[in-house]
């Protein structure tokens, strides 16, 4: 049964993983949102276990390797969830919600895979995964865009996101000049993820509270900087 070979199977199995998800959404069951909560939860988990780590091994040498070690890794890992964040925010992570973007990319990577291995062959598998990959992130892509461009006018218990400008949200990947993610609550009490770019340049970590200075509507994006409100404070 060529079908169940594992030149099919890689495409097979995530274009199921599409169909059952929408078969459960259908039914009232959607995980997008607790997907992202478990992300960020695993996120600022780790952040918080390097920085004990290396604090610990500081404490344990008391030698400046130690300290420069611990600061290296630091850096590694924050590079490491900077480049999540880029890869991320390419599939449109902020326009639209998370299970929207799973089900696209599964579901053009299952059928784009498996319609090119039948034009292409099994013996032609990597030009089939290549074609395969920039086609799911191209498509999604470009679906959320234009999702995300639909949904804030049919979704009006939204707060219009040029009326967040103002607001204070917490980093969930690494803002940089080029990528990035916020988390915040607005005004109706809606959890949104929008995609942000920094302000003055310059990188900002996951876990930073910032304030929303501007808002680009040709992009959908956001610009951020580190807040100058106090905890509690509303804008």
């Amino acid at each position: 049964m060529t079908f169940l070979e594992w030149q099919n199977l890689i495409f097979l199995l995530p274009l199921g993983v599409a169909v059952i998800y929408v078969l459960l959404m259908s039914v009232g069951l959607s995980i997008g949102d607790h997907d992202v909560d478990v992300a960020h939860d695993v996120h600022l988990d780790a952040a918080h276990d390097v920085h004990l780590d290396a604090g610990h091994d500081v404490h344990a040498e008391a030698g400046h390797d130690a300290e420069h070690e611990a600061h290296a890794g630091h850096d590694g890992h924050a590079h490491h969830l900077s480049l999540l964040g880029s890869v991320l925010s390419l599939l449109g992570i902020g326009k639209v919600p998370i299970s929207v973007i799973l089900i696209s990319f599964f579901s053009l990577w299952g059928g784009v895979g498996l319609a090119l291995n039948g034009l292409f062959g099994a013996d032609a598998i990597v030009k089939t995964l290549a074609f395969t990959a920039l086609a799911a992130v191209g498509g999604t892509r470009l679906l959320a865009e234009g999702l995300g461009r639909l949904m804030p006018r049919e979704e009006s218990y939204h707060t219009p996101k040029e009326d967040l400008v103002g607001q204070v949200g917490e980093v969930l990947y690494e803002v940089t000049p080029s990528s990035g993610t916020v988390r915040l609550r607005d005004p109706t009490g809606n959890l949104l993820d929008l995609d942000c770019r920094s302000w003055n340049d310059e990188r900002i970590p996951s876990g930073t509270r910032v304030d929303l200075v501007e808002y680009d509507p040709a992009t959908d994006v956001f610009f951020v900087r580190a807040s100058t409100h106090i905890l509690g404070e509303s804008s």
